[in-house]
């Protein structure tokens, strides 16, 4: 199939620490080879033993090609999970859990936690 092209502009696109760069790296797959899929999600890398958010690319018949594999430990050996629904905007301050819309905490136990904490300063 088309592996061997997709693993040549990886080579000659991907920083050679790629840590932290798997949207920017994905769009520009993306553009590259519009019968890709780009896909947002988490990485679970075995070797770290825990999920990651993640960004990668997919083929028509669901292959995983992850042009920043080279990030993990596990270099791509784990599980591709894609995630659906809204993209966090940030993290809360309180429990560290993901926050949507631009708020700043998760949820109103947080706020309360988070305010009765601030208000100890």
């Amino acid at each position: 199939m088309k592996t061997g092209e997709y693993a040549e502009w990886i080579a000659a696109n991907v920083p050679s620490d790629p840590t932290g760069k798997c949207a920017e790296v994905t769009e520009a797959m993306e553009a590259a080879f519009p019968a890709l899929r780009r896909v947002r999600g988490h990485y679970f890398c075995f070797t770290l033993g825990r999920d990651l958010p993640h960004w990668w690319m997919e083929t028509a018949t669901g292959e995983a090609i992850d042009p920043t594999a080279a990030q993990f430990p596990s270099r791509g050996i784990g599980v591709y999970e894609e995630h659906s629904g809204p993209e966090p905007t940030g993290k809360c301050p309180n429990c560290s859990g993901y926050v949507y819309d631009g708020g700043t905490v998760c949820s109103d136990a947080c706020a309360r936690e988070y305010t009765a904490y601030c208000l100890r300063f």
